[in-house]
């Protein structure tokens, strides 16, 4: 599988400490549980925002087995818990029985993709992201983040067709434009990648890893004086550009 930047990973929980960051799907809140009169207020709990809160709370509505699709409510709410903590595998775990519970749960594919692609799983991603897209077809989230895991995978032309429908939808962006900017530039499609690294400084012209890629073109375009103070901002806004643009394939 090729090697991607933090880039293009960050589109997880790991995001906000990675140069593109693009925050995890955004949870929305599960149904509260007045049928279980046992525990009041529970259900509201189980879809708190402090993820501790919200792991004790679903343990409860879990443990008091409630109809099918509360069920699995609690379970996604408590996966998308363990998610924000970081904790892979048991959101793994609770995602899998959200969707066994209710498999008509669109939001649990989702969240699923994400921690599978936190996991390095991408091919197993596709399938919960498609699933996303065929329910919602203008998911921003999930179109870009199955063009990630195609990208991953190798496929850039799938990639960049995920990216660029990601785009038209949502076009103040940078780091998708990014993102589209390397791989093309990765294919020498030196032009192409070129108007996507300044269409991204349109919109963030502080961001990192489009002032790199546009620095390395100018300079292999012979500007070597503009492409260098290109470089020398991306560095000034992220020491750890260089190598971060090197994985991805730009240098």
């Amino acid at each position: 599988m090729r090697a991607l930047a933090s880039a293009a990973v960050s589109l997880f929980l790991i995001a906000n400490s990675s140069v593109a960051a693009q925050e995890p799907p955004a949870v929305p809140p599960a149904s509260a549980d007045p049928a279980n009169p046992a525990t009041p207020g529970t259900g509201d709990r189980c879809n708190h925002n402090d993820p501790e809160i919200r792991l004790v709370a679903c343990r409860a509505v879990i443990e008091s087995r409630p109809p099918a699709a509360q069920l699995a409510d609690a379970y996604r709410n408590r996966g998308t818990a363990y998610l924000q903590k970081r904790m892979f595998d048991l959101a793994l775990l609770d995602l899998d029985e959200a969707i066994k519970a209710n498999p008509a749960l669109i939001a649990a594919y989702g969240e699923r993709g994400v921690v599978l692609t936190v996991l390095g799983r991408f091919a197993d991603a596709v399938p919960d992201f498609s699933r996303v897209i065929d329910a919602e077809p203008k998911s921003v989230y999930a179109i870009y983040n199955r063009g990630i895991c195609y990208e991953a995978l190798g496929l850039d032309e799938l990639a960049i067709q995920d990216i660029s429908t990601a785009i038209d939808i949502e076009p103040r962006a940078e780091f998708r434009y990014e993102r589209r900017a390397t791989i093309n530039y990765r294919r020498k499609e030196y032009a192409t990648a070129l108007a996507d690294y300044e269409q991204a400084l349109v919109i963030n012209p502080q961001y990192a890893p489009a002032l790199y890629g546009r620095g390395i073109i100018r300079i292999r375009n012979g500007d070597r004086v503009t492409g260098g103070a290109d470089i020398a901002a991306a560095v000034h806004h992220n020491a750890n550009i260089a190598a971060e643009m090197a994985r991805a394939g730009v240098k």
